[in-house]
C-alpha cells in the first residue's frame, strides 16, 4: 500500500466527514450535498477531469467527473477502439445525526476516522477520489473513459442517481446524454467483499372501509379496525412463511412487516377507514407484480372471513432489488484487480438493504458493488478503517485498468 495515496484517502475522507450533507427530506435543517459537492468537485479539478456540477434542487447536487481514454490506434468510441467505460459511483448524503457525539468531527483513533457518514459512504467517496488520484499519479492512459458520479439523495427518494441513470444509460434521451458507460462499481460499503446483489422493498398503504356510527348503535355501525384485524392476521402467519419460502444464496430470506397502523377518529365512534403500511422486502428475481399478488391473495383470505370486508392496496413505494451476473466482465475484472490488494476480503456477499445499484442496473448499466471497512451504519457511532478505505482505491484503480484497457503512457 502506497504510504502517499494512504495519506491522500485520509486527507480527503477527512474532509467529506467535516462537511455536513445531511438529507434534508430525513431531517428538517439538512443543508443536502452542497458543501461535500465542493470538496469533491475541488479534488477532480485538481486531477484536471473533466467536471460537471448539477444542481437538482436547491443545495442538492450531483457532481460528475471524467477522465477521457485515447484508445487504441483506430480512434473512434470506446467500443470500436477496444477500450470499454467504467463509472464509479458513490452517493454524498447521509441520514441525521440522531444521538451522535461531534457528528463532523472527523476524529481518528486507532486507524479509524469517527463521523457522521465516515462509513456510509464518503468511505467509497474517498475511495473513488484515491482511485482517481492514483490514474493520474501513475501516468497511465487508459483506453476507454473512467467516470465518476457522486450523486444525492440516495437516503432518500435517489434522484441523483435518477439524474445519472438519464444521463449515461442505455435508454438516455439524445438532449441529456452524456455518454455511454458499460458497467458500473457501486461504492456502498461491502467490508472489502465483492456484493453482486441486494434485496429491495416495496411500501403499500393498506385501507379497509368501515360505516361511521355512534358507539351505542352497533347495529349501524361498522368496525373499519376489527376488518383490519382480520387482514393482520392474515399478514402474521404470512410473515412467518415468507422467509421459508423465498430465499436467495447472497441475500438471504424475504419479509414482511407492518411498521404502522392507524385507524378511526375519536372514543365512542365506529372507525371508518383503517390504514397499514407493509413493508415487504425483496430478493432478485421477484417483482412488484408478484408482490402486488402475494398481498391481494392476503386480501381475498381475509374477505373470505367475513362478507362485509372490504379493502383497497395502494404502492406508495417500489424499489428493485438487484443481480448481476457473477461471471460479468467488471466483476472479473474486480477479481482480477484483487491481487495483491492487502485490504480485499475474497468471496462473495449479499447486501439486505436496497442501492442505487438498482436504478443504474434499470437503466442498463451493470453495476456490481464494493465498498470499504468500517461499522455504525445509522447509528450513534459510526466509523470507518482507514487502511480499508486506502485499499479500496488502490483496488479501484487497478480494476479500471483491468476493465477499461492501458494503452501507454497519457499524452
Amino acid at each position: 500500500m502506497n504510504a502517499m495515496h494512504h495519506r491522500y484517502t485520509t486527507r480527503v475522507l477527512t474532509r467529506l466527514v467535516e462537511a455536513n450533507s445531511v438529507n434534508p427530506g430525513l431531517e428538517a435543517g439538512g443543508p443536502g450535498e452542497a458543501a461535500v459537492a465542493a470538496v469533491i468537485a475541488s479534488e477532480l479539478r485538481d486531477m484536471e477531469a473533466e467536471v460537471m456540477v448539477d444542481e437538482l434542487a436547491p443545495g442538492r447536487v450531483n457532481v460528475t467527473g471524467v477522465f477521457r481514454g485515447q484508445g487504441g490506434a483506430e480512434g473512434g468510441s470506446s467500443a470500436v477502439r477496444g477500450g470499454r467505460n467504467l463509472m464509479l459511483n458513490g452517493h454524498m448524503d447521509t441520514v441525521g445525526m440522531g444521538g451522535m457525539d461531534a457528528p463532523f468531527g472527523a476524529r481518528i483513533e486507532d486507524g479509524k476516522l469517527y463521523g457522521r457518514g465516515a462509513y456510509d459512504m464518503k468511505s467509497g467517496l474517498a475511495g473513488m477520489l484515491g482511485a482517481a488520484r492514483q490514474l493520474v499519479d501513475s501516468g497511465d492512459a487508459l483506453a476507454g473513459d473512467l467516470v465518476l458520479t457522486f450523486v444525492a439523495d440516495e437516503e432518500y427518494e435517489s434522484v441523483g442517481a435518477q439524474a445519472v441513470a438519464k444521463q449515461w444509460g442505455a435508454g438516455a434521451a439524445a438532449g441529456e446524454r452524456r455518454g455511454h458507460v458499460d458497467a458500473a462499481i457501486v461504492t456502498e460499503p461491502t467490508d472489502m467483499h465483492i456484493c453482486p446483489a441486494h434485496r429491495g422493498f416495496a411500501i403499500y398503504r393498506i385501507v379497509t372501509k368501515g360505516r361511521t356510527a355512534h358507539g351505542g348503535r352497533h347495529e349501524e355501525g361498522r368496525d373499519a379496525n376489527t376488518m383490519m384485524g382480520l387482514l393482520l392476521a392474515e399478514l402474521h402467519g404470512h410473515a412467518r412463511v415468507v422467509p421459508r419460502r423465498r430465499q436467495h444464496a447472497l441475500c438471504g430470506s424475504a419479509s414482511i412487516h407492518v411498521p404502522l397502523v392507524e385507524g378511526g377518529r375519536s372514543l365512542f365512534i365506529y372507525s371508518h377507514e383503517c390504514r397499514i403500511m407493509v413493508e415487504r422486502r425483496t430478493l432478485p428475481g421477484e417483482t412488484e407484480a408478484s408482490v402486488r399478488e402475494e398481498l391481494e391473495a392476503l386480501v381475498a383470505r381475509a374477505a373470505a372471513a367475513d362478507p362485509d370486508f372490504e379493502a383497497r392496496i395502494e404502492l406508495e413505494l417500489w424499489r428493485s432489488p438487484w443481480e448481476i451476473d457473477h461471471g460479468h466482465e467488471v466483476v472479473k475484472a474486480l477479481q482480477r484487480a484483487s491481487v495483491g490488494v492487502e485490504a480485499f476480503r475474497p468471496g462473495f456477499i449479499g447486501h439486505g438493504w436496497w442501492e442505487d445499484s438498482a436504478i443504474l442496473g434499470a437503466a442498463g448499466i451493470p453495476s456490481v458493488v464494493m465498498g470499504a471497512a468500517g461499522g455504525g451504519i445509522h447509528q450513534d457511532v459510526e466509523w470507518a478503517d482507514l487502511d480499508s478505505v486506502a485499499g479500496l482505491a488502490e483496488l479501484l484503480y487497478k480494476t479500471a485498468r483491468e476493465f477499461c484497457g492501458v494503452v501507454g503512457r497519457a499524452r
